[in-house]
C-alpha cells in the first residue's frame, strides 16, 4: 500500500538551515524502486525521461520517442490530470523511474506516481514577504543522483531527496529581503548545481551565476554579470557609482555543452531600463543583455556577445540558449557574417535569447557571429558588424527622455517571453513562437524602492501595424540557411513553450486555450485538444510501461488577451493534463 510522505520544512529568517522532517511511516514502492540520475545520463538521456529543464544540456525541448506520431496523434486522448497548488504556474514536470516531479508556485513540489498521478510526496515551504512582490514562479528542478535541486524564491538552494522529499542540504545564495530571488531553476553540471540569480534591482546588488557541490550545497564559484573595478567592460557603465550598477540577471537556467566545456546563460536587462534614468549615457553596460560563455570548472568569462546593447526598453535576453552542430550556409537572412564559409558544420549556439523574436547563429566555441534572422516585426536592431560582434541600434529609439514616449516593437512583454523554443534534430528545424506586438514606452523618473524596477515607464501595448490584427506566429526555421520552412499565423497570441517529438510532431499552446500538435515538415495542425486555461507550463513527453505520455501544465504564463478582447478565461485553473494513445 502507498503512503504518502509530508514534508513541513519551515526555515525561519535568520536562523541555520536544517532538514525538513517528513511524516510517513513506510516509503511507497515507487520510490523505494527508484534510481540514481548519472551524470551519463544527464549527457545522453534515456529515451524515456526527461531529467532537467528543457531535456537536454543543449535545450533543444526534444523526446526522441516515436510512438505518437503523425499517422496517430488524432485519437491522443486524456490519460489522467491532476490538479495543483494555486499561484502562477510555470512548471516543468521532470520525470524518471515511475516518478514524475512538479517544481510548482512558491516552491511547492509533489512526486507523482507516473501510472495515475497518485502523490507520493510533497514539499512545502513557507512563503516570505518578499519586497519584491513576486507570484514567486519556479520554472524547473533539476534531477541528479538520489536528489531533486531547486532554487527557491528567498534566494535558497536546495536539494530534496527524490525518494522522500526530506530537505538533504540548504543554502542561502542571496538576500531576499532586499528582492533577490529564484525562479528560473538549477541545471546539474559535472557534480555542480549551477543556477543565475535574480531581482538584483536595489543597491549593491550585481546579479552573478554560481556552481555548487551537489552533494553540500557549498559554493564552488561564483560569476557576477556586471563587472567589478578593475575588471573588463567597467567602464561601460560610465561614471555610475558600483552601488548603482543593478540588474543583469541571469535568471533561465543555462545550457551546457560536455565537449567544449562551455555553460552558456543568458543575462537580462540593466536597471532601471532607461540610460538617462542609469546616468550611463552611451555606454554599452555589460554585460546586460548578452550571451556569456562560462568554463564550467572555474565561472571564468570565455566569450560573450552583446545582442543589445545598453538596452533602454526592457527587451531582456536572458532565455534559452539552444547548441546545436548544423551546417553553416546563411540563405536569405537578415544579417549574414560574409567573412565565413558557407557549408561548414560547427557548433552554434542559437534559438531566441531575448524579447525582440531574433533569431540568432554565434559558434559555440568562440562567441563568433554567423547569422541573425528577425521572426516578429521589430525595431530596434538595425544592422551587425560581425567583425567587431558589434550591434547597431535604431538610432531614433536611442536616449528616450522621461516623459516623452518612443514607439517600439516588440514590447516589453515580446515577441518571445521566457517561454521557450525547441529544435527537432531529424529536420535540422527551430521551432519558434513569437508574436506580432509594439508598444508606446514613456520613462518615468525613477524612484528607488528595494525590490523594485518594473514601474519606471509606461506602457501601452498594441498589435504591430503590419500584422492585420494577427498576433500569434508560429515559425519553423532551417537553422543551416536561417530560413523559414514554414509560419503560422493566428489572432490569438502564442504564450506557451514548444515541445518537438521523433514522431514528426511539434507542440505548443496559445491565449485561446488550444494545445495543439502540428507536422515538423508542413506546419499542419494534426490534432487539437481546449483546454481549461492557458499553459504556462513547459510540454514535455517520457515513456511508461511501454506507452508514450504528453504533459503539459496549464495555468498563468505570459499571454497577449489584453490585445485580443474576445479571448478570454478566469485567472486560475492550475491542472496537469497527461495525454496518451488509446
Amino acid at each position: 500500500m502507498r503512503t504518502a510522505v509530508l514534508v513541513t520544512s519551515v526555515l525561519l529568517v535568520g536562523a541555520t538551515a536544517t532538514p525538513g522532517v517528513a511524516q510517513t511511516e513506510e516509503l511507497s514502492p515507487i520510490a523505494l524502486a527508484y534510481t540514481p540520475v548519472s551524470d551519463a545520463e544527464l549527457v545522453d538521456p534515456p529515451d524515456s525521461d526527461w531529467l532537467m529543464w528543457r531535456r537536454s544540456y543543449g535545450h533543444w525541448g526534444h523526446s526522441p520517442l516515436t510512438q505518437i506520431n503523425t499517422s496517430n496523434v488524432g485519437t491522443l486522448r486524456l490519460a489522467w490530470a491532476w490538479t495543483m497548488a494555486e499561484g502562477l504556474q510555470e512548471t516543468t514536470p521532470l520525470v524518471h523511474d515511475g516518478m514524475m516531479f512538479l517544481v510548482q508556485a512558491c516552491d511547492y513540489v509533489e512526486a507523482l506516481d507516473l501510472r495515475d498521478g497518485t502523490r507520493i510526496w510533497e514539499y512545502r515551504r513557507e512563503r516570505v514577504e518578499h519586497p519584491a512582490n513576486l507570484a514567486c514562479a519556479n520554472r524547473s528542478g533539476a534531477l541528479y543522483d538520489d536528489k531533486i535541486f531547486l532554487g527557491t524564491h528567498d534566494a535558497h538552494l536546495l536539494a530534496l531527496n527524490a525518494r522522500s522529499g526530506e530537505v538533504e542540504w540548504e543554502v542561502q545564495v542571496g538576500d531576499w529581503t532586499i528582492g533577490q530571488h529564484y525562479s528560473g531553476g538549477p541545471m546539474v553540471i559535472k557534480g555542480q548545481v549551477v543556477i543565475g540569480m535574480s531581482g538584483c534591482y536595489h543597491l549593491n546588488t550585481r546579479c552573478w551565476v554560481s556552481a555548487h557541490n551537489a552533494d553540500t550545497g557549498e559554493e564552488h564559484w561564483r560569476t557576477y554579470t556586471i563587472p567589478g573595478p578593475g575588471e573588463f567592460g567597467y567602464d561601460t557603465w560610465g561614471d555610475v557609482p558600483e552601488e548603482d550598477r543593478r540588474g543583469g540577471s541571469p535568471w533561465n537556467s543555462p545550457s551546457y555543452d560536455p565537449e567544449l566545456n562551455l555553460i552558456y546563460t543568458g543575462v537580462g536587462v540593466p536597471i532601471p531600463w532607461g540610460s538617462v534614468q542609469r546616468g550611463t549615457g552611451d555606454g554599452d553596460v555589460l554585460y546586460t543583455n548578452s550571451t556569456l560563455a562560462l568554463n564550467a570548472d572555474t565561472g571564468e568569462i570565455a566569450w560573450y556577445f552583446q545582442h543589445i546593447p545598453n538596452d533602454e526598453w526592457d527587451l531582456d535576453h536572458p532565455f534559452a540558449r539552444l547548441v546545436v552542430e548544423t551546417e553553416v550556409s546563411p540563405g536569405d537572412v537578415e544579417w549574414r557574417n560574409n567573412g565565413i564559409t558557407s557549408g561548414n558544420r560547427r557548433k552554434i549556439v542559437t534559438g531566441i535569447p531575448g524579447k525582440t523574436g531574433i533569431v540568432w547563429a554565434l559558434d559555440a566555441a568562440t562567441g563568433a557571429f554567423l547569422w541573425a534572422q528577425p521572426t516578429n516585426t521589430q525595431n530596434v536592431v538595425e544592422d551587425i558588424d560581425a567583425e567587431s560582434r558589434r550591434v547597431l541600434l535604431n538610432q531614433a529609439l536611442k536616449f528616450p527622455q522621461v516623459g516623452e514616449p518612443v514607439f517600439v516593437c516588440p514590447s516589453l512583454i515580446g515577441g518571445i517571453n521566457w517561454q521557450a523554443t525547441a529544435y527537432n534534430p531529424a529536420s535540422n528545424t527551430l521551432f519558434a513562437p513569437t508574436n506580432d506586438v509594439c508598444m508606446d514606452l514613456t520613462l518615468n523618473e525613477f524612484r528607488n524602492r528595494p525590490g523594485r524596477h518594473h514601474g519606471s515607464a509606461r506602457v501601452n501595448r498594441s498589435i504591430a501595424p503590419e500584422a492585420n490584427g494577427q498576433v500569434g506566429m508560429f515559425t519553423a526555421m532551417d537553422l543551416a540557411t536561417g530560413e523559414p520552412r514554414w509560419v503560422h499565423r493566428q489572432r490569438a497570441g502564442i504564450g506557451g513553450s514548444v515541445l518537438s517529438t521523433g514522431g514528426g510532431l511539434v507542440f505548443v499552446t496559445d491565449d485561446a486555450r488550444r494545445f495543439r500538435a502540428f507536422d515538423v515538415s508542413t506546419g499542419d495542425v494534426l490534432w487539437e485538444q481546449i483546454l481549461n486555461s492557458s499553459a504556462g507550463g513547459f510540454p514535455v513527453s517520457y515513456e511508461h510501461d511501454g506507452a508514450q505520455f504528453v504533459a503539459i501544465a496549464t495555468g498563468g504564463g505570459v499571454n497577449h488577451r489584453g490585445l485580443t478582447p474576445e479571448i478570454r478565461q478566469p485567472p486560475r485553473g492550475n491542472t496537469l493534463f497527461v495525454f496518451r494513445l488509446p
